[in-house]
């Protein structure tokens, strides 16, 4: 029974009206416009219900006159879901875009690896970073299109809540809630009304809210775009070693002890040198692999040697390696600035040969003195990491006398040159993302201890505590015996400086100096009733290489190829030119030729010279790698985010208070729209704006007259037992919030069990008040 009586309509349980004039004691204002402009049915004896839409004064059957469908007020929160939800995201968008630009949310920093995700629990992967990021992107684009216009639906709605909240029926005209309608805050003509002085006729205080929040919403997004950048890094992936180099700590030989090794191993280097082949491990201070060979030391920049080759990438790893950089000048000197007693200095290196050939009355000569003081007292090398540099001198005196050989210029007593070789020794930062993929420069002190958070330990048996100082150099070892003119007594000596291994190299036993003469006694025995003279007159064979000839014979840009050989000749002049005396002589004439050159020439010789060793190195010092994954993540200086910030805070705050401002109050209609205004139309009626052609709306001052606050104008009929009530726009009371209203037949809302109950107690309404009725 209780369903049935809920599902009662109000129309059936009102009382008869009385017929008596409507009690206008109730009204609680007065219009304040003049009367000329009221509607001739509000004219004094004019019954208020004559001129009710047709909707009304057509009532269904069984229905009494003037008694329609009703409901109450109602809250619309469905506004306030949709905009938590769209601050939600902007948030979300923002602070995810924020925070990925300092670090990302899957592990504690870029540079942490992510490979080793069994230590660590909680580690994501670096897709997952991924994910946000592009989820951010994508609501940020969403956003950037839907915030003007959510905006502008969340003012529209609050406009409602803020047209039947004034305090009286004048608190908004007319014409200021056609301004909210038209949604003046998405139309620049506002300006117009702001600096041309109608801002008095057409603004309210929303409005200027809405405005603020559209300015916000506005350019919120384009300053994100602006201080927003997408950015490429590379992220750790996995770490490999990728082998082991000698360590400037550990300078004793590895590979092979035997005295003399070293120099062996640089006088075949030297023999095959020449100025155009590739050399890998030859660096420069620039970014990526360089195709460097010998041709012009002074035209690089910063060369050095390292075990690595040229342009190896650590990736997202820092990682360190030695290094050594060889520099050579040359200059001639006069006869008294040439070391004197040489071959008296017991801890020097003295070389001396000479030769004379006799043929008939002709005597030919040559000869040549190597000398370089006090080399062996103590090896110029320190085990360290910290930067080392340290200078050697290499004296020559060339002479050759040859009329066979082009001597112009060659004075009789010699040409004499000072060669000084300056070393500078230490560690550089291998390239990676970090440096731009540009190797570093000479460090000056040891990077182990000082390693960053991209680094790798290297190595794992050297302490910082136990490091040696600059002073503690290396004591080489030597036996003891005198050398005459060949230089036995250095070949024993451990951690030779460059320019000693390369003098040893060229003049030091078992030289080209020193076998030449017996390898062509060989070579002439065996081709002595060969024939091969008879078949190849006129021909050249090369039986052996000259050291650094390849250098020697190298002009500006041409290279004499038949002079990097030692070679005999097949023809009638073979006796001349197949011996040792003539050979040798040509390639001293080179040294002499080529003295322009000699910087170059010694400078490569010391490089081959500091492979050999550092190749003979303990390879105990650990390279890493890790290549690293390429990622974008956005890059977002500090001051952006600050000013981002604090444009996205107000507007959110403001836009939520707005919505919420506007669910939390029952309210008369869904939004201020059109239908909204044609209501208000249809209640002013053809007297009050006929239609007229209005162009200019300034001039009609019937807006500024006219309140625009919807009102409550009393009950429909007396003694009700459910006042059904009107609303208008005149006079009257504020909405109430439990109060029924008449309603279009959609609306119509059935009774509630209260009221049931309330009409079987015959309880009654009060009475009617005046009032223009929408």
């Amino acid at each position: 029974m209780a369903d049935t009586d809920s599902a009662i309509h109000l129309r059936s349980l009102s009382r008869p009206p009385t017929g008596s004039d409507p009690d206008h004691s109730s009204q609680d204002e007065t219009p304040r416009h003049s009367s000329r402009y009221l509607p001739d049915d509000l004219a004094p004896g004019h019954d208020q219900h004559d001129d009710l839409p047709a909707y009304s004064r057509a009532p269904p059957a069984n229905q009494s006159p003037g008694q329609g469908h009703s409901t109450t007020l109602h809250r619309s929160g469905l506004i306030l879901f949709f905009t938590v939800l769209f601050a939600a995201s902007a948030v979300y968008s923002w602070a995810i875009l924020a925070i990925l630009s300092f670090r990302p949310l899957s592990t504690r920093s870029w540079q942490e690896d992510t490979s080793y995700k069994g230590r660590h629990s909680k580690n994501l992967g670096w897709g997952y970073d991924a994910r946000l990021y592009r989820s951010a992107r994508v609501i940020q684009s969403i956003l950037s299109v839907v915030i003007l216009p959510w905006t502008s639906a969340v003012c529209a709605h609050a406009a409602v809540i803020y047209m039947q909240h004034q305090k009286d029926s004048m608190g908004l005209t007319m014409r200021q809630v056609m301004a909210l309608a038209d949604r003046r805050w998405l139309d620049i003509s506002w300006l117009s009304d702001a600096f041309g002085g109608s801002w008095k006729q057409n603004g309210s205080a929303l409005l200027v809210l809405a405005i603020m929040l559209h300015f916000l919403g506005a350019i919120i997004y384009p300053i994100q775009s602006i201080v927003v950048n997408p950015k490429i890094i590379h992220v750790p992936v996995s770490i490999n070693h990728m082998g082991s180099v000698g360590d400037l700590t550990k300078q004793s030989s590895y590979y092979d002890s035997t005295a003399g090794s070293d120099v062996v191993k640089t006088r075949a280097a030297l023999l095959n040198t020449d100025v155009h082949t590739y050399q890998p491990q030859l660096w420069q201070r620039m970014q990526g692999q360089q195709l460097s060979n010998f041709k012009n030391f002074s035209a690089m920049t910063d060369p050095f040697y390292a075990q690595i080759p040229s342009g190896f990438h650590t990736g997202v790893l820092q990682q360190f390696a030695p290094r050594i950089n060889s520099s050579a000048t040359s200059r001639s000197i006069q006869a008294d600035e040439f070391p004197s007693g040489c071959n008296q200095n017991s801890s020097g290196f003295f070389a001396n040969y000479s030769s004379l050939f006799v043929d008939g009355s002709v005597q030919e000569t040559w000869a040549v003195t190597a000398c370089m003081p006090n080399v062996t007292s103590k090896s110029p090398w320190v085990q360290t990491r910290n930067r080392q540099d340290f200078s050697e001198l290499l004296y020559l005196n060339v002479s050759v006398q040859d009329s066979s050989l082009e001597t112009k210029g060659l004075p009789a007593s010699g040409a004499l040159y000072e060669i000084n070789l300056r070393t500078t020794a230490g560690y550089f930062e291998l390239p990676n993302f970090m440096n731009n993929g540009t190797p570093g420069p000479l460090l000056e002190s040891d990077p182990t201890p000082n390693c960053g958070i991209h680094c790798m330990e290297q190595t794992d048996d050297y302490s910082f505590y136990r490091r040696a100082r600059r002073d503690e150099n290396i004591i080489g070892n030597a036996t003891n015996y005198i050398a005459q003119d060949v230089p036995w007594l250095p070949l024993f000596f451990d951690n030779k400086g460059p320019l000693l291994t390369t003098a040893l190299a060229l003049f030091g036993p078992g030289s080209f100096l020193e076998t030449l003469f017996g390898s062509l006694n060989v070579v002439q025995s065996s081709l002595e009733g060969s024939g091969v003279e008879d078949d190849y007159y006129d021909s050249t064979a090369c039986i052996d290489l000259a050291p650094l000839m390849n250098l020697f014979s190298a002009t500006q840009g041409q290279y004499i190829t038949q002079d990097t050989c030692v070679s005999i000749y097949f023809n009638s002049y073979s006796a001349s030119y197949n011996n040792a005396h003539y050979l040798v002589a040509k390639w001293l004439l080179a040294i002499y030729t080529s003295a322009w050159n000699h910087p170059n020439i010694f400078t490569t010789a010391a490089f081959v010279s500091n492979k050999q060793w550092a190749e003979s190195m303990e390879p105990i010092y650990g390279i890493y790698q890790d290549p690293g994954l390429e990622m974008e993540i956005p890059d977002i200086s500090l001051a952006g985010v600050i000013v981002v910030s604090i444009f996205l805070g107000p507007y959110l705050l403001l836009l939520l208070a707005l919505c919420w401002y506007g669910s939390w109050a029952p309210r008369w209609t869904h939004r201020l729209d059109s239908f909204v205004m044609l209501r208000f139309g249809a209640a002013l009626g053809d007297g009050v704006f006929p239609m007229l052609f209005a162009h200019d709306m300034k001039g009609i001052k019937e807006l500024d007259e006219i309140p625009g606050v919807i009102r409550d104008v009393g009950p429909i009929t007396d003694n009700a037992i459910i006042p059904i009530n009107r609303m208008g726009l005149w006079g009257g009371k504020p909405l109430q919030n439990l109060r029924r209203y008449e309603c279009h037949e959609a609306d119509n809302e059935a009774m509630t069990l209260e009221e049931v109950n309330q009409v079987r107690r015959g309880g009654a309404g009060s009475g009617p008040v005046g009032g223009r009725v929408i």
